[in-house]
């Protein structure tokens, strides 16, 4: 086993207890890249109806819909996590985040 082999399963053992927050961190950031599409989105969907309405709906997808695609993607990624080794683990994460970071730099989000 080589130094680098041993030093990722080491970080994935360590890591590997806090799968669902940094599932959460991975919700939270693609929600806030993508939230102000979604937005506008709904906002466009709605434009013609009545204040009230349009002010029922935003607040029931910030609250409910956002809340429920947070749950239901941090159960999903936390589950996928799961599966993976701890040598690969570590090295998935990084990865993810990286593809968040250039998704985000094109979406101008940075």
């Amino acid at each position: 086993m080589s130094f680098l082999t041993g030093l990722l399963i080491d970080l994935g053992s360590v890591i590997r207890a806090y799968n669902s927050d940094i599932a959460l961190a991975f919700v939270a950031s693609l929600l806030v890249i993508v939230g102000g599409d979604i937005n506008r989105y709904i906002k466009n969907r709605v434009r013609s109806t009545h204040f009230l309405i349009r002010m029922s709906v935003f607040i029931a997808v910030c609250t409910f819909g956002y809340g429920v695609l947070t749950i239901l993607l941090t159960k999903v990624i936390t589950s996928q996590l799961a599966q993976l080794s701890s040598l690969y683990l570590p090295v998935v994460i990084i990865f993810g985040f990286v593809i968040l970071g250039i998704y985000a730099e094109r979406k101008r989000q940075i």
